[in-house]
């Protein structure tokens, strides 16, 4: 049985380590029952029944070994698919065989398909009828074993109603194996590019009310997560204690950013709070929108109001179409409708197509309303362009926001945390000098690698909490994780809390030492960064892991849910050195104060027409990654194994 895999997937490149006669293989997997043996113990406690033929847990079969990281079927692939992976976990060995009758592991009877073999013997080729087709290639049965040692392996969407097929085979007293699980392909949209919610969708007994008996996949470590530790997870109670699940304009992988649709469904997967950027319209009203210019989040290019493109340079240095110059009415027309981020749309990864445009644009009153109502810990709202707005359209936006919390009954209670966010310190200077009740976080911009003890003195005059960017973490050297900054132990270590942002689940959002699975790279932030935050597009994600059986298990926790050491993977890559990331200064922090309120009419900073439409630029928080996926394969296929 295969399983539905979406469009395309994989990529092509590199070379790795030889061919594995499967005698080698066998002796291989009993040298590494001794190294795993310890991982063994360390099993967590699995639910009593599972919907497989024989009530076990599913078995996890690693094609090739961990073939979604290291060529497949090389002695690399096993190793570390043994390794890495449950203590049971099977390898799969398709075998070939040779011209002096050794059986061999490969994964496709023509050796082109994943060797060098056209390059070791260009003129090997031959052409034979295999199963009433005729072929053309580089076959096993050509070649002695001694002649393939020097051959190198390469490594090469919504979902219908499930049918009934392993029902139907339990019935027969026949289990059921599903195949083709991968990290770096585009699996269903259903999924919302989270491999463990793939695999949960086979093997989760309560919920699918049934279980294939055994999975096989290029990445084991993920299948083995899967089945260890998330497999019938009791989640009818939220838990709110640290790290917090904090969404990023709410559901924002599966919905249209900052809708109704964005922030309903951003609680009911789990989030302990949700976010309002705040942008005003040219009639006052204050809106949650990602971006002032609605060119990144709307369709409005396609509707009268594209007329209105103008330059406004102390927003951003392209032409757009700016929330300030319509109306709250104009929003909520029914020609304007919102549009779905797609922050990795250069690798052709496109988020929820049947959500493209739904959802309804908020008032910030309403989404205070949500968040009153709602089991959360809280919210927050995000203030940018302060300076701006109150020079030149005469806005007072910090005055506003405390007012509109005011008319919503905030300043009344004590059950719901506000939290009020901004990259400008004047603007919490001056809710600090209000004596505001609301938690007051920082964010600082990406890149910084350090924070002068001059800076951590300026930040907490005024944050309680500062928000660090992913790449201020971890410095990376190409797509390899090479050293971990001192950034938040300076932070944490001068009393600011820390929010890490922005958590995605696509595959190539993560570094290769994250092997494309989401649930590693928090499990690694967790560990070794201690965030008391997690800012992410897909909140589901992070409440799932806040919920899983096994890192509650301490010095019990299996091999899979362990920590992956900085810079390993970046050692055997061989990748380059890079120069230590910037030190965040005192006078980065320190900002004038906000300007006096100007006259409504005053002319000044009136944005400024432009000719011709622009397109504008992409969505303003869009991350888009430095490496393509090709690249990224060819990098782990060449430098892991040579």
């Amino acid at each position: 049985m295969r399983r539905s895999s979406g469009h395309g997937g994989g990529g092509g490149g590199g070379v790795g380590g030889g061919v594995v006669p499967a005698a080698s293989l066998a002796a291989l997997l009993c040298c590494l029952v001794a190294l795993a043996s310890g991982a063994a113990a360390q099993r967590p406690p699995l639910p009593p029944t599972y919907k497989t033929l024989s009530g076990d847990a599913p078995l996890i079969i690693a094609q090739g070994g961990f073939s979604g990281i290291l060529p497949d079927s090389s002695q690399g692939a096993y190793a570390f698919g043994v390794l890495a992976s449950a203590p049971d976990t099977s390898s799969w060995c398709n075998v070939q065989l040779t011209r002096d009758g050794v059986g061999i592991c490969l994964r496709d009877i023509d050796m082109q398909n994943c060797t060098t073999v056209s390059m070791v013997y260009p003129a090997g080729q031959k052409t034979y009828v295999i199963n009433g087709v005729q072929k053309t290639g580089w076959f096993p049965m050509d070649f002695n074993m001694s002649e393939l040692q020097s051959v190198a392996l390469t490594s090469d969407n919504y979902l219908r109603p499930h049918t009934s097929i392993v029902t139907e085979a339990h019935n027969a007293g026949l289990e059921v194996y599903a195949a083709d699980f991968a990290n770096d392909r585009v699996i269903p949209y259903n999924y919302s590019y989270d491999p463990l919610e793939e695999y949960l969708s086979f093997v989760n007994s309560d919920h699918y009310r049934f279980s294939v008996d055994g999975v096989l996949s290029d990445h084991p470590i993920t299948a083995s997560e899967a089945i260890g530790c998330f497999v019938n997870l009791n989640s009818t109670k939220v838990n709110h204690e640290n790290p917090l699940v904090i969404s990023h304009n709410g559901a924002s992988g599966d919905f249209p950013d900052c809708t109704d649709l964005a922030y309903r469904n951003a609680i009911n997967d789990g989030a302990d709070v949700i976010d309002c950027p705040i942008q005003v319209t040219s009639d006052g009203v204050l809106v949650c929108m990602s971006s002032v210019n609605l060119i990144d989040t709307t369709n409005v290019e396609q509707t009268s109001f594209s007329s209105l493109i103008s330059s406004v340079s102390e927003i951003q240095s392209t032409p757009g179409i700016f929330t300030f110059n319509l109306t709250w009415d104009d929003l909520n027309s029914s020609t304007l409708k919102p549009k779905i981020s797609s922050p990795l749309s250069s690798y052709i990864l496109t988020r929820n197509p049947r959500y493209t445009n739904q959802g309804k644009f908020m008032k910030l009153s309403d989404f205070l309303e949500i968040g009153k109502d709602k089991d959360l810990f809280g919210v927050m709202i995000i203030i940018e362009n302060a300076a701006f707005m109150a020079s030149s359209l005469g806005f007072d936006i910090v005055d506003k926001v405390n007012t509109a919390l005011s008319d919503a009954g905030y300043n009344n209670q004590t059950a719901k945390e506000v939290m009020i966010r901004s990259t400008d310190s004047a603007v919490l200077v001056k809710l600090k000098q209000q004596k505001t009740k609301c938690k007051l976080v920082y964010t600082l911009r990406p890149g910084i690698g350090d924070a002068s003890p001059s800076s951590l003195v300026d930040m907490k005059k005024f944050a309680h909490a500062v928000v660090v960017d992913r790449t201020s973490v971890f410095a990376l050297s190409g797509a390899f994780i090479i050293r971990k900054n001192n950034l938040v132990n300076n932070l944490q270590s001068a009393g600011l809390d820390v929010y890490v942002q922005v958590f995605r689940n696509e595959f190539v959002s993560q570094p290769l030492d994250y092997f494309g699975d989401a649930t590693v790279e928090i499990n690694n932030y967790v560990q070794l960064v201690n965030a008391s935050g997690f800012i992410t597009d897909f909140p589901k994600t992070v409440r799932r892991y806040k919920e899983n059986s096994c890192t509650r298990l301490g010095n019990d926790i299996p091999i899979y849910m362990q920590y992956i050491k900085v810079g390993s993977l970046a050692q055997l890559a061989k990748v380059p050195a890079m120069a230590p990331m910037p030190t965040l200064n005192a006078s980065s922090v320190e900002e004038p104060p906000l300007p006096p309120v100007a006259s409504k009419n005053t002319s000044g900073g009136v944005p400024t027409p432009v000719t011709s439409p622009n397109p504008g630029s992409g969505p303003s928080d869009a991350h888009t990654a430095t490496v393509s996926t090709s690249v990224l394969l060819a990098m782990v296929s060449a430098a892991l194994l040579v």
